[in-house]
């Protein structure tokens, strides 16, 4: 039969019904786009804080590509399902991502995964039409305005940093990719991850806004207090330079009073910048702070729906009883 593209359906009933460890190997491979050879050649360092209990999502793997490779919130959690089994191995940031089984310095064989892949459509009924390389295809077909924004990117020159293509990623491709059904409860939780990672995002600007002192701070105000002391043990100690330096400034204090009008637009003119920059500083940071909890507040609207939501489902599965008079 003829190759064809394979469906969300299909992916998603291949993945339920295979091992942990293939299952997270799929879904690294249609959310990333990347070959079963690159794969498995992947430390755990090389995915972004894989080992941490909330990694970064869209995740970020290390793959040796001109940009970013990047994995979704599914991939995230086949893979720390299947690391989770390998507890007992003692997991660093150098042990191999993927690997044979109960043989954790030895590469996974992707051969094994592969014929893995194909008993799995075999066994959803679909014997001669899915390969492996299908979630690759899949990938691609699904992501073809990022991967041409990427190519675009790539004939640039003005660097971009990790943070720029992760929001690329979100925006062009992660929504495509998250294909997987979800229960009330999945739903919630991820709701909750975001609701968390924005209420952590909101607490830094507004620290920036209202700052408060901090440890580099303190150390500069007594270095300051430091030098003034020097200062003054200075003047005492050379009183001739002290008054020189008192004459001088009184000069200049002379100058000014005798030109009024020019002290006056030096002293606006510093007024104007400092307030300028002030100025711009605190509306990016409001601006900022708006669209953050903005967002917030919807998160917070759709968590404490699904919650009524899910009270309503558990109501009428599981009726109150009633007592016996």
């Amino acid at each position: 039969m003829k190759h064809r593209k394979i469906t969300k359906d299909e992916i998603n009933k291949i993945t339920q019904i295979s091992p942990p460890r293939e299952r997270a190997f799929f879904t690294i491979m249609r959310q990333s786009g990347l070959p079963p050879h690159r794969i498995k050649e992947l430390k755990i360092g090389d995915v972004e804080g894989i080992l941490d209990p909330n990694p970064p999502r869209p995740c970020k793997i290390n793959a040796l590509h001109e940009s970013p490779n990047f994995i979704g919130e599914e991939g995230v959690k086949h893979l720390k399902e299947y690391l989770d089994k390998r507890s007992k191995e003692k997991l660093t940031t150098k042990s191999l991502l993927f690997t044979a089984r109960n043989k954790p310095n030895r590469e996974i064989n992707t051969k094994r995964v592969s014929i893995t892949f194909k008993e799995k459509a075999i066994k959803i009924g679909k014997p001669d039409e899915l390969k492996l390389y299908s979630l690759i295809e899949f990938y691609k077909n699904n992501t073809e305005d990022y991967q041409k924004e990427l190519k675009e990117l790539n004939n640039d020159t003005t660097p971009k940093d990790d943070e720029f293509y992760r929001e690329l990623y979100r925006k062009k491709a992660m929504r495509h990719l998250e294909i997987e059904l979800q229960t009330p409860t999945d739903k919630l939780d991820r709701l909750e991850v975001q609701n968390k990672e924005l209420t952590q995002r909101l607490t830094e600007i507004e620290d920036l806004l209202l700052p408060k002192e901090s440890p580099e701070d303190q150390k500069q105000m007594e270095k300051l207090i430091e030098e003034h002391e020097q200062f003054e043990k200075w003047s005492k100690e050379h009183p001739e330079e002290k008054q020189r330096w008192e004459e001088k400034q009184k000069k200049h204090q002379k100058w000014l009073e005798e030109h009024p009008e020019e002290a006056k637009r030096i002293e606006e003119q510093m007024d104007a910048e400092a307030e300028q920059i002030e100025r711009l500083y605190t509306e990016h940071l409001t601006d900022t702070l708006g669209e953050m909890r903005n967002k917030l507040k919807e998160l917070e609207d759709i968590i404490r729906k699904h919650r009524r939501n899910r009270v309503k489902v558990y109501s009428r599965r599981f009726p109150p009883t009633k007592t016996l008079s």
